[in-house]
């Protein structure tokens, strides 16, 4: 069955909760190393007579709130669910989109101060993206078969919506199963409908049943005059194939500009940049001191929109021609910022241990 959006806020992605409300720009910067996620969902159907508040008490150590940073100077919150002990968070890709800083609060009553979080791959058609940390020591959220819930099922959503300080647990049923609604990236198949409240800052949280066990990724709800109570997750059968391909990408290139680069693929990322609606290319998110590109006088905030005469349109252009090229090749890229176009030469290093990303 398929649900369209009533209007342009009608369908609306729960979203990082940013207090300034800035709009999302784009894909987040380039992968670090990859992790193996297992895409065979548990045997384990999802459990129908446990308690509810037991069932919050085991997720919450797996529960992590979101902290964003983008340019401008926006922020915005949101959540996430540990998937492995080493550090792999899952979250929804519109949570990372455009981003130039994450940093990610645990629940676990061991991690105290946030750690930084890396983007390493995202699936902006199916809303999912995987954030690495540097620990060893997570607490893993359980999971659940969603293939098997069934209407009236009771289900659990927690996460962090409207600054409230902590996390916020809400409860409901399955509403409806294999719904479709439109997204930023084309229509999201196969989500779960509930009447749990969903809600700005949810965005990339879990929805657990009755155990704690995930069945669902919340990702958007409806919100207009004439609906209450209609929120939609990402199915974990449907997301774990999506995060074991974006989680076990090949290796970034060893070649390397000494920046962090994200996506500029749609008019509003362009203007919120400053730039022309029209203006499509990679974002420079970070410049890291002593690289190549810092050597070259790059800047936060250009935008790659030519490299050696190759149009550039998003950021997997960039690190598609990047991986390209040789150690000490010299690389001509054209700039665009909002003062206007410059031409710069960058000289391709190799990426030492612990360069970053």
């Amino acid at each position: 069955m398929r649900l369209v959006a009533l209007a342009a806020a009608a369908a609306l992605l729960a979203g990082c909760d940013g207090g300034d409300d800035k709009e999302a720009a784009a894909p987040p910067p380039p992968t670090a190393p990859p992790a193996t996620v297992t895409a065979t969902p548990p045997a384990a159907p999802p459990d129908r007579s446990g308690s509810l508040a037991d069932a919050v008490a085991r997720v919450l150590p797996s529960l992590v709130n979101v902290q964003t940073t983008s340019f401008g100077g926006g922020k915005g919150e949101a959540s996430g669910v540990i998937l492995q002990r080493d550090g792999l968070i899952l979250t929804n890709n519109h949570v990372v989109e455009g981003t130039t800083g994450i940093s990610i609060s645990f629940n676990d009553d061991k991690h105290a101060k946030p750690l930084k979080g890396t983007v390493i791959g995202t699936a902006p058609e199916r809303d999912l993206a995987v954030v690495r940390v540097n620990a060893n020591d997570l607490v893993p959220v359980q999971l659940a078969r969603s293939s098997a819930l069934r209407l009236g099922d009771v289900v659990i959503a927690i996460g962090f919506p409207a600054h409230l300080g902590g996390p916020t647990v809400t409860s409901g049923i399955v509403s409806g199963l294999d719904r479709t609604i439109e997204g930023p990236n084309g229509d999201l198949t196969g989500l779960l409908q509930t009447d749990a409240a969903i809600n700005p800052g949810n965005s990339g949280g879990p929805l657990v049943d009755r155990s704690g066990r995930l069945v669902g990724i919340n990702t958007a709800g409806i919100r207009n005059a004439d609906t209450e109570n209609i929120g939609f997750a990402i199915a974990i059968d449907e997301a774990l194939p999506v995060i074991a391909r974006i989680s076990d990408a090949p290796p970034a290139t060893q070649a390397w500009l000494g920046i962090a680069y994200s996506s500029v693929d749609s008019e509003s990322a362009a203007v919120q940049l400053g730039l022309d609606s029209s203006t499509r290319g990679a974002a420079v998110t970070e410049v890291y001191a002593g690289g190549p590109a810092d050597k070259a006088d790059m800047a936060v905030g250009d935008v790659i929109i030519a490299a050696d005469d190759v149009p550039i349109r998003n950021a997997a252009a960039l690190s598609k021609l990047i991986a390209q090229r040789k150690i000490g090749d010299e690389l001509d890229l054209e700039l665009i910022d909002s003062r206007g176009p410059r031409l710069v030469t960058v000289e391709i290093a190799r990426r030492t241990p612990g360069a970053l990303p």
